[in-house]
């Protein structure tokens, strides 16, 4: 209200009628008189109160002068181009609690000058890179007019650099080809007559133009911008949430760079005539590009993406320096199954419908929603758009001095990602402007690549489904078949109860089993082994399959999974009583004498693809579902995985987990086939970080498999770093994994003590899928990172329609290789879905879970 008042004020001084029928922008503001800033002003000039060192929204641009330069015209032509643009020459202040600003009638301008003339290679071009940068980064005072800042560096009589820089409140990209012609107008004047240059008036100055428009913004038309934005936009905007290269730190930076890109002859071509066929601008097709390639690269089809706006729709701001842009704030609804061709008329519907409410300041939208605010991000948007008809300086020149712009902008982002499209009658080029605390540069080139495919593929089929586009390129596409497949194969026949047997041959006397104050060597555990064995001609030895039940089980899960694996005997103990045995054989362990049966090892003709165990896992509809898994499951994970680990008589395990997570099947065998002592935790002692502490000690176990969240537990123990544990590696599985909260330990221990690895798995493909080595360098991130396949399995990353994805890109994970179970037991139909066929005979198992490949080609 005060700064509408402040513009009536105005206006009745100088004679402006408040009249609804003349809607002309009137010159009414004079030298010294205190103006409103525009809203667009406004939201800059507040974001400059709130960060006073903030450079990212500079406006730098650098240029290599060839020609004989007069360094004395080229002053006094910056000197007549602020005159004329009383933009340039404005303070901002504030007054009352209102931000206002003032056009100063004298400004002196000077021109910073350098001679580097007597340097020479490498030292001059440090020097040139210093002051450039030096000037891209300038922190401007608003409060004191210009803002803007220019260096003229000399290398030689017919070589300058001339580096400029405006903040942003001032000027914007479309203001570029207005200073461009009156710096070659002014300097024409200036060289020939060797004094001050006078440029013609302008009809009005943005000042008038900023309370021309805080006069539109009152009442029913504030309210009628409103309400079609806020009905366009909806309800609770969904943020855009790309996959991000680095962890999104808590408040938003806006350390930026820009990649460059051009589009092809051919493809500008292309483009021009879709354009003709749909009867819309290139704007459309490249905004709709864009959408899509946001679309696919964060997996979602509902988000919004600002979209600049000249805003120099009135004659009379046409040729004015100032900051017209506006952004308008486009909400994204991606049809999957839509076509190219009809998500570009959908983009243009949209666009036509913007140009009719265009006026509407983005604070003013933003003051009139009620969007939930996040420090980390833009409000309402993280991705910017914008295209210009030229890069409206490439026609800057000084009299017979050719000007050629060098170098980068503003090493700033005031986005996530921002993608300005240039259009010129000769070429066609872009650039992402792009957070560096989010991307890494191989990350974004990599996009504009994907969207130069889109813009190709989108002229040649504009009738392909948009789910089906597939961005990589065919080197791309060999890269993801490179990372995903391995050769090599770890057959072994030999079941897993005669790599045990091995062991009971080379070390009988050894530790196998230790719980509590008893521990049964490898010879007495093969013993009573084979006693049992020879009583039941049962389970592995006997050549049948265990399937574990965990009596904490739901009695109504119990029954279930007895019943549907159809075993015939069960083992247990006499206390416990398990529902639904009434039809086969039940013996209590506990009570059952085997005294009397041989010790000798069963002579059964098996092999590796008899089955060795059936576990239940919880299905998405809440029916368990039995995965069948071989012996060669478990030897060739045990062989494939052992150059990394190489587990010996030496080690000492723990069995952490019940014997019905498949966690399990690692730690027994993983310690029992390599003659390695199992040390079975007792279960009150796995839900006492302190006591499991105290295991780890008193047992000196070298081999620990762990969640992420129980050995998080255990690590916040303060005793945890007093005393050095015998622990070589720590191996994690069963949840996803985020190294941050692995910081606390990595910073006590070095990469070596222990080793700590991360291995994602699921039941159906025996245990382990990955591995991945954690280090200091993994606390950086904001990943959790799962890393490479085990060397005998194969992965893709893939999406609905079983296509692979790019890079980057969010996809299902799919497994082939030798850990594959069998299927499910009894469940056909589940197992075809889930297992499926491939054109080669292979089988590719369904994982369910979302990855994707990093740059250096690691799942996570």
């Amino acid at each position: 209200m005060n700064s509408s008042n402040a513009a009536r004020r105005i206006s009745a001084k100088n004679g402006w009628a408040d009249d609804d029928g003349d809607d002309e922008i009137l010159r009414c503001v004079s030298d010294g008189d205190e103006v409103p800033l525009s809203p667009a002003q406004e939201q800059l000039w507040f974001l400059q109160r709130l960060e006073p060192g903030l450079t990212a929204y500079n406006l730098p641009r650098t240029f290599r002068l060839h020609g004989p330069l007069d360094a004395d015209a080229l002053e006094r032509t910056f000197q007549a181009v602020i005159d004329r643009h009383g933009i340039l020459r404005t303070r901002f202040f504030e007054k009352d609690g209102v931000p206002m600003q003032q056009m100063v009638r004298d400004v002196r301008f000077m021109l910073e000058r350098f001679d580097l003339s007597l340097e020479s290679g490498a030292a001059r071009q440090a020097r040139v890179d210093a002051l450039t940068g030096e000037t891209a980064l300038h922190v401007f005072d608003l409060d004191a007019a210009p803002a803007l800042v220019a260096r003229l560096i000399r290398l030689s009589g017919q070589e300058h650099v001339l580096t400029v820089c405006l903040h942003h409140i001032v000027s914007d990209a479309w203001s570029n080809p207005i200073l461009a012609a009156d710096l070659a107008s002014a300097y024409r004047l200036a060289s020939a007559t060797g004094a001050a240059v006078r440029l013609p008036a302008l009809p009005a100055q943005y000042a008038d133009y900023a309370l021309w428009q805080r006069e539109r913004l009152q009442g029913e038309g504030l309210a009628k911008q409103l309400d079609y934005w806020n009905a366009h936009l909806g309800a609770d905007v969904p943020p855009l949430e790309l996959p991000l290269d680095a962890a999104r730190p808590a408040r938003q930076t806006f350390d930026g760079a820009v990649h460059r890109f051009a589009l092809e002859p051919a493809l500008a071509v292309a483009l021009q005539k879709f354009c003709r066929t749909e009867k819309c601008t290139p704007f459309v097709v490249l905004l709709a590009a864009w959408q899509m390639l946001l679309g696919r690269y964060s997996g979602q089809n509902d988000f919004a993406v600002g979209v600049a706006n000249a805003g120099r729709h009135r004659d009379e701001v046409r040729d004015l320096v100032g900051f017209f842009i506006t952004t308008q704030v486009f909400r994204v609804r991606l049809e999957p199954r839509a076509t190219l061709r009809e998500i570009c008329r959908r983009v243009r519907r949209d666009s036509l419908s913007a140009l009719e409410h265009a006026d509407l300041p983005l604070n003013a939208l933003l003051a009139g929603r009620n969007e939930k605010r996040d420090a980390s991000r833009n409000p309402l948007f993280q991705a910017m758009f914008g295209v210009q008809m030229s890069d409206s300086v490439a026609d800057l020149a000084f009299g017979d001095v050719r000007a050629e712009q060098v170098g980068g902008g503003n090493a700033s982002a005031k986005f996530d990602l921002s993608l300005d499209f240039f259009i010129e009658p000769t070429r066609a080029y872009a650039q992402i402007e792009y957070n560096t605390d989010l991307f890494g540069e191989a990350t974004v080139a990599r996009l504009a690549g994907w969207y130069v495919r889109l813009l190709e593929t989108l002229t040649v089929d504009p009738e392909q489904v948009f789910s089906d586009i597939d961005l990589s390129s065919d080197a791309e596409r060999a890269q993801l078949a490179a990372w995903g497949s391995n050769t090599r194969s770890f057959p072994d026949a030999t079941p897993i109860h005669r790599l045990i047997e091995k062991q009971v041959r080379a070390r009988p006397e050894a530790p196998a089993l230790c719980f509590g104050d008893r521990t049964v060597s490898y010879g007495e555990l093969n013993a009573q082994a084979n006693r049992l064995a020879h009583r039941l001609i049962a389970i592995l030895k006997a050549g049948g399959a265990y399937v574990p039940l965990d009596p904490e089980y739901p009695a109504d899960r119990l029954a279930y999974m007895v019943q549907d694996s159809g075993i015939a005997l069960l083992l247990t103990q006499s206390h416990l009583q398990v529902p639904g045995t009434d039809a086969f054989e039940v013996l209590a362990l506990d009570t059952l004498d085997l005294f009397e049966e041989p010790s000798h090892d069963p002579q059964l003709d098996l092999h590796g693809e008899n089955l060795a165990y059936v576990i239940y896992t919880s299905g998405s509809t809440g029916r368990p579902k039995g995965a069948q898994l071989c012996h060669c499951n478990v030897t060739r994970l045990l062989g494939a995985t052992d150059a990394w680990f190489g587990f010996g008589p030496k080690d000492v395990w723990t069995m952490f987990h019940s014997y019905a997570f498949d966690f399990s099947v690692w730690e027994i065998f993983g310690a029992l086939c390599t003659g390695g002592k199992l040390v079975v935790v007792p279960f009150w002692v796995s839900r006492s970080p302190e006591d499991v502490l105290q295991l780890l000690r008193s047992e000196r176990v070298t081999v620990l498999n762990q969640t992420p969240s129980a050995f998080g537990q255990l690590i916040s123990l303060p005793q945890a770093y007093q005393e050095p544990l015998s622990l070589r590696v720590v191996i994690f599985g069963g949840e996803a994994l985020d190294p941050q909260r692995l910081r606390q330990w990595i910073e006590h221990h070095d990469d070596d003590s222990p080793q700590l690895i991360n291995m994602y798995g699921i039941t159906e493909t025996t245990v382990h899928v990955t591995y991945r080595r954690i280090t200091a360098a993994d606390l950086e991130g904001q990943r959790s990172p799962v890393g490479l396949a085990i060397p005998d399995l194969g992965l893709r990353v893939l999406d609905g329609q079983l296509n692979p994805v790019p890079v980057g890109v969010a996809g299902e994970l799919y497994v082939s290789g030798a850990g594959l179970a069998r299927g499910y037991l009894n469940r056909e139909g589940l197992t075809a879905e889930r297992f499926i066929a491939t054109d080669n005979g292979n089988r590719l198992y369904r994982t369910g879970d979302l990855v994707r490949w990093s740059n250096e080609g690691q799942l996570e």
